[in-house]
């Protein structure tokens, strides 16, 4: 059975998390290093899919002192359903951080975020490799490998969960892609 999220949906799935900012920052740093290094100005636009509680744009701005525009995609704050959703515009960049495991249509979003972007793309997931992706979360969908996402994109394998998941392996896919 495919996720549908409905706004309701997105709310209890995010009230369920728990644990810190700081626990999950991890990912959210990786991919202001990877948007800075890439030439991003306060003139640019983030477009960030299945942007849950926003904490990337808590990071871009506190941390990295961003003052761009940040557009927020998610089921929970516009109630989209990112299987079929399409970008209605042009961004510099588009980040999707732990949000493909859940689609039964990633590759598809994927692709309709490359075509939207004007310099690049930034996606994490969890690590198939090292950790059970579908038994950490009921709402896993998918597992995606590396294999799934080369040679289009550079992927490294990153530690985003603390390595409590995979016996201290790295636990995540860290994905980029530019024009």
């Amino acid at each position: 059975m495919t996720w549908t999220p409905t706004i309701q949906s997105c709310d209890s799935y995010l009230d369920d998390r728990t644990g810190k900012y700081e626990f999950r920052a991890v990912r959210y740093r990786a991919a202001a290093d990877w948007l800075t290094a890439s030439g991003l100005t306060h003139d640019m636009t983030v477009v960030d899919v299945g942007a849950g509680m926003t904490e990337l744009d808590y990071c871009l701005r506190a941390e990295y002192g961003w003052r761009g525009r940040y557009i927020p995609v998610d089921g929970g704050i516009d109630g989209v359903n990112l299987n079929d959703w399409t970008p209605p515009r042009e961004a510099h960049f588009f980040v999707a951080l732990e949000i493909i495991e859940h689609l039964s249509n990633w590759r598809d979003l994927i692709e309709r975020m490359q075509e939207k972007a004007l310099i690049g793309v930034v996606i994490s997931t969890p690590n198939p490799r090292t950790t059970d992706v579908i038994g950490m979360d009921p709402t896993h969908v998918v597992e995606v490998f590396s294999a799934d996402l080369e040679p289009a994109f550079q992927v490294s394998e990153e530690t985003f969960y603390g390595g409590v998941l995979s016996n201290g392996e790295p636990d995540a896919l860290f994905a980029t892609w530019r024009h």
